[in-house]
């Protein structure tokens, strides 16, 4: 009993280190921008089919793929921002449902795109599916993997945005636009990096999770919105608050799906968001009335 216990607790830590890769690029985009990114979940999923394409074609595996398919993400967002959501008006309420259809408009582009070019089955990538003996615990080898690579991420951006004078920067930005702006800061040239950098992340996450969860080309709505749910409870834009609320949620999830099953686990996760908005709206660690 104990060891299932511990085992349970393991997976979900894990779990929660996958699912916080997948939602820090949103936070990062939100803290910077204030803007939901509807498409942020199509650009995990196209992440993780074009690392399907690097090891059916070539046979690069997905921790070769990582970097390669986080950089074209990167240049992909870098394209959209200033293509597109710099010439949209963000200010006030009406330039935030601009900017929420303009991505819902995209979320749709690349999506379809992605059903074109990849068609409407699931695709998996069979990679490190052996498990790694911890004593009486066995951990997938793939999970283990993935989770490290994106606990190892989200410490490389947490340092970045705090020991770098562009880091720095973003984090004032997403403090204060008004303020940084009237330090001298270039703002626009700051949200189309954070925007590229979230889309970066995004990919990179798609990489790795496609060796753990079949992807189809409609599965970024689904993912989107567990972006966005992750987010809202640990607080939009907060970081810290992001990386408790994945914990939360993956360990909720491997102990909802193993004692209730897997429909519960889907269930239980929506509970705890409700919950939040009901008893602390601002999220776990979000400031009152900056959401």
């Amino acid at each position: 009993m104990l060891t299932t216990f511990f085992t349970l607790l393991v997976l979900g830590l894990l779990w929660g280190g996958v699912y916080l890769l997948m939602a820090e690029g949103l936070n990062l985009i939100y803290g910077v921008m204030k803007v939901v990114n509807l498409a942020h979940g199509d650009f995990i999923v196209l992440g993780g089919l074009l690392a399907f394409s690097l090891f059916s074609n070539y046979a690069m595996t997905p921790l070769v793929a990582f970097p390669l398919v986080a950089l074209l993400l990167f240049v992909i967002g870098l394209i959209v921002q200033r293509g597109m959501l710099e010439r949209i008006t963000a200010a006030g309420p009406e330039g935030e449902l601009r900017t929420l259809l303009a991505t819902f408009g995209l979320s749709y582009v690349v999506s379809n795109a992605s059903f074109l070019l990849w068609g409407s089955q699931f695709q998996s990538i069979p990679f490190l599916q052996g498990s790694i003996q911890i004593g009486p615990i066995a951990v997938p080898e793939g999970l283990a993997a993935s989770s490290l690579i994106a606990f190892g991420v989200a410490l490389l951006v947490h340092a970045w945005l705090t020991a770098t004078i562009m880091g720095k920067s973003v984090h004032a930005t997403a403090q204060s636009g008004l303020g940084a702006a009237s330090a001298g800061l270039n703002i626009r040239k700051i949200r189309a990096l954070a925007f590229a950098l979230g889309s970066a992340m995004a990919g990179g996450a798609g990489a790795l999770v496609i060796t753990l969860i079949p992807f189809q080309t409609s599965t970024g709505g689904d993912l989107t919105v567990q972006a966005f749910t992750l987010i809202a409870l640990g607080g939009l834009g907060n970081y810290l608050g992001a990386w408790l609320a994945a914990e939360l949620l993956g360990l909720t999830e491997v102990f909802t799906q193993y004692y209730f099953g897997s429909n519960a686990a889907s269930a239980v996760i929506y509970v705890v968001f409700i919950g939040v908005l009901v008893f602390r709206p601002q999220g776990l660690l979000g400031k009152v009335g900056r959401v």
